[in-house]
């Protein structure tokens, strides 16, 4: 059963050493980039870990971002071990169940880089759209709460 777990000294080095394929790499950050940045952004960040049952099988950041007045989903990968297995959809539903249950900001967004067409499918099966912002080669995707 997949469940999400907040990072702690006990299992952040394992988090360390989830990796996606040499083909996605170009994709998503590492998990190592994305800690730096939750500890620099510590108190809007909250890290994650993606179990499932007791396997480490993903991981993803959420921000809080009161400026913009909305969630971000700024970081999110499943290891190459375990990808395919349905595990990045159902970790995602529980992210926005997470923010949807707190209710402090009405919308998420999130964004992935052009050609990555297994993110575009996934958060467009999740029902975020496209904003028509781009940042760099980012495209924004947005989802109402």
């Amino acid at each position: 059963m997949i469940h999400l777990e907040n990072i702690t000294e006990d299992n952040y080095r394992e988090c360390l050493k989830l990796s996606v394929s040499k083909e996605q790499i170009k994709f998503v950050a590492t998990n190592a980039k994305s800690l730096s940045k939750a500890y620099v952004y510590y108190n809007s960040t909250k890290p994650m870990i993606v179990y499932n049952n007791k396997v480490m099988v993903g991981f993803i950041l959420l921000r809080f971002y009161d400026e913009q007045n909305t969630y971000i989903i700024d970081q999110f990968m499943i290891d190459e071990h375990y990808q395919g297995k349905g595990y990045g959809k159902q970790a995602m539903k529980l992210a926005i169940e997470i923010m949807r249950r707190e209710g402090k900001y009405p919308k998420i967004i999130l964004c992935y880089i052009d050609g990555d067409e297994i993110a575009k499918k996934l958060y467009g099966s999740l029902g975020f759209h496209h904003t028509g912002e781009v940042d760099e080669d980012e495209l924004i995707m947005a989802l109402k709460l």
